[in-house]
């Protein structure tokens, strides 16, 4: 590509990354080391929803780190690769002949990596706006502290909400797991854990339906799908953690996505859209661990390489 394809006036580089969680700190990283000249803008959330994470498991290579701690190595060798790190959040990707121009940023390059992660869904019943902050939280890491010994619920059923609930068990007195579903959804290592903790509770088939308090949580209105009933069970604080939701709105509109929003990629992380890829959690069929968001990285810096040369 010629240097008069790229937007007028902006710096050319052969790659841009957006999104500084493990997954774009990882592509940035391979795809400088693949000899591109390679940009990697982060909004200031470097890490994403890693760091919340206190002790990270998954692979032999990351078992017991800090999700923040990976993050600042991963940012460290980026850096030493000679990416191209910039501070500022991207809000809009425009296409052009042969490139991709970001208003706002002087930067354009032929070929995106979109790892624009995903946020946490939140469970959309009454109180869990009007309290979030106040009992309601999503960073057991965070802010799990504030209720040493006391009795909290942990809702979902996935990996993320039985290692919050996991570390919750060792400070607070009681921790109970809601689950909509009839079974756990996390990885059996996971649940076999928390049933084997005396101070966990799993409340199979029932549903949040009103986080109740004022200044604080003081209880929640919980459905029983298998009795049909509603009981009011008084609790302490609520740590939600129903899933996740792909932050896709830079693709454009008519880019391929799945029912959830999730960009759908090829083998080499391709979407339909010329020189536009996507990785982790921003992708449909994304796996959700550590080594899924490595995995990705490779596959993509490697096909971009092979794009560019």
């Amino acid at each position: 590509m010629s240097q008069e394809e790229f937007a007028p006036g902006a710096t050319s580089h052969q790659v841009v990354v957006i999104g500084a969680g493990v997954a774009g700190l990882a592509a940035a990283t391979e795809v400088a080391r693949l000899g591109l000249t390679t940009a990697l803008f982060d909004d200031g959330l470097l890490g994403g929803l890693v760091t919340n994470v206190g002790a990270l498991q998954g692979s032999p290579d990351i078992d017991g780190q800090a999700g923040a701690d990976l993050v600042t190595a991963l940012l460290g060798e980026a850096l030493e690769a000679g990416v191209d790190y910039q501070m500022g959040e991207v809000t809009e990707l425009s296409a052009g002949e042969n490139v991709w121009s970001f208003p706002g940023h002087e930067v354009s390059a032929p070929q995106v990596i979109l790892a624009t992660g995903a946020a946490l869904r939140r469970m959309n019943v009454s109180g869990e706006d009007s309290l979030m902050g106040r009992g309601v939280s999503q960073c057991a890491f965070c802010d799990g502290g504030l209720y040493r010994g006391k009795n909290v619920v942990v809702v979902g059923g996935g990996d993320s909400a039985f290692q919050e609930g996991l570390h919750l068990a060792d400070i607070c007195a009681n921790v109970t797991m809601v689950l909509r579903g009839r079974q756990p959804r996390a990885r059996s290592e996971f649940v076999a854990q928390a049933e084997g903790r005396a101070n966990m509770r799993l409340r199979l088939g029932a549903e949040v339906r009103e986080i109740i308090g004022d200044d604080g949580v003081d209880a929640i209105r919980l459905y029983d799908q298998g009795a049909g009933a509603e009981e009011t069970l008084p609790i302490d604080a609520v740590f939600p953690f129903v899933g996740v939701a792909p932050q896709t709105t830079l693709a454009p509109v008519d880019a391929r996505r799945d029912e959830n929003g999730g960009l759908i990629v090829d083998a080499d992380m391709r979407t339909d859209q010329t020189g536009l890829y996507a990785v982790g959690a921003a992708r449909s069929g994304y796996g959700g661990q550590i080594t899924h968001a490595l995995a990705d990285a490779t596959a993509a810096a490697q096909a971009v390489a092979r794009a560019a040369y």
